[in-house]
């Protein structure tokens, strides 16, 4: 499977006015949690285990084609060392839509009838799904507000409870990068509101759709990371676009957002003519974000990703350089005292071969959480 992505324009619209004022957030997000959200027991956990408890909750996942990663471990040896390294407690797969009215359940339903999805749980892997839509063309989105999105989930979603009538949780994150589909970008005011009004409202039908499914299913709604980074409350843009989301989130299982600046911290950004924060900085301020709301977070997927550099079209420089922070102390206490639990690498093909030591950074990350591995086979 081939995902076509045009990330430049993401690059430009993180720009946003205050980027770096996101620094200094503090305690941003404080007031975002509606006056029905509710923070169950699990969500109070973090802030009182120690800092080894909270690595033991950490699940690792790996994406794109399950189907295909798997296969590449028996014949690839380069796959089968990353399999090794990174040992992922779960599989990412997406649900697609390249035509703005249906996703594609062509590939799960192949995966479903060939038994691969029962052999994968049956090896010890969990799934992660992602839903997202093709955003070529803006405005977008009338797929995931539309009843058939509803019912390709809930089709899904049975072919997992089939797969695995143990009852593992699995990980839904729908519509990610929604805050880009409709114009202006990354903006709740008079004229996206009633759109992103009808996309809340279906993305909780989805999750309704799911659990009576999969009750141990976790739904969450996915961001764009890069919303974190700016704010502009005169136009209901970046961090301020959040709060209309707030009690919609409260009522999922959890917030994922993703990851995927191309730039080491503090290489220059010509766009912001000045040095880029990099992945873990925006990581722990999406994590400061929306923490308030809930205390369940995912980073649903994560990579540099540039299409005229490096192999795998990702700069595996600036994941060798993300993981060596991510996995210092410092941050991964804070990340996780804030709730987050899971991240997934999108694609594994930049981790071939280790170039610039990503893997070798990736794999030193993971002996660091989440062990031991719940994937066996391999």
């Amino acid at each position: 499977m081939i995902w076509r992505r045009q990330w430049r324009r993401r690059q430009v619209l993180q720009m946003g006015g205050a980027l770096l004022a996101g620094y200094g957030m503090g305690g941003c997000g404080q007031a975002l949690l509606g006056p029905q959200g509710n923070r169950s027991s699990e969500n109070s956990e973090p802030g009182s285990l120690s800092l080894a408890e909270l690595l033991a909750r950490w699940e690792v996942g790996i994406g794109e084609d399950p189907g295909r990663f798997l296969w590449e471990i028996e014949s690839d040896p380069q796959v089968a060392a990353v399999a090794q390294g990174w040992d992922p407690h779960f599989l990412s797969g997406w649900l697609n839509s390249f035509d703005h009215r249906q996703g594609d359940l062509s590939f799960w339903r192949n995966w479903h009838q060939a038994g691969l999805l029962r052999q994968w749980f049956e090896r010890g892997y969990s799934l992660h799904i992602i839903t997202w839509e093709d955003d070529t063309n803006r405005p977008c989105g009338d797929y995931h507000i539309s009843p058939q999105f509803v019912q390709d989930v809930a089709e899904l979603a049975g072919y997992v409870a089939q797969a695995n009538p143990q009852g593992r949780p699995t990980y839904w994150s729908l519509a990610t990068e929604f805050s880009y589909w409709r114009i202006p970008a990354d903006a709740y005011n008079a004229d996206t509101a009633p759109y992103y009004r009808a996309l809340m409202d279906n993305v909780l039908r989805a999750r309704q759709a799911i659990k009576e499914r999969l009750p141990e299913a976790e739904v969450a709604l996915c961001w764009g990371g890069w919303i974190a980074t700016f704010d502009d409350p005169r136009r209901g843009a970046g961090r301020s676009m959040v709060a209309p989301f707030a009690e919609t989130m409260s009522q999922m299982d959890g917030i994922a957002f993703q990851s995927m600046r191309q730039r080491r911290p503090g290489e220059f950004n010509p766009e912001l003519n000045g040095p880029d924060p990099g992945n873990p900085e925006q990581i722990r301020l999406c994590c400061r974000l929306f923490a308030p709301i809930h205390r369940n977070l995912m980073l649903a997927h994560y990579e540099p990703s540039i299409k005229d550099k490096h192999p795998n079209g990702g700069r595996a420089d600036t994941v060798q350089v993300d993981f060596e922070i991510m996995s210092r102390p410092d941050w991964l206490q804070e990340v996780s005292q804030l709730g987050l639990r899971r991240l997934s690498l999108m694609h594994y093909g930049l981790y071939k071969g280790d170039p610039y030591g990503a893997l070798t950074a990736a794999g030193q990350f993971r002996a660091r959480v989440g062990l031991p591995a719940v994937a066996q086979g391999v």
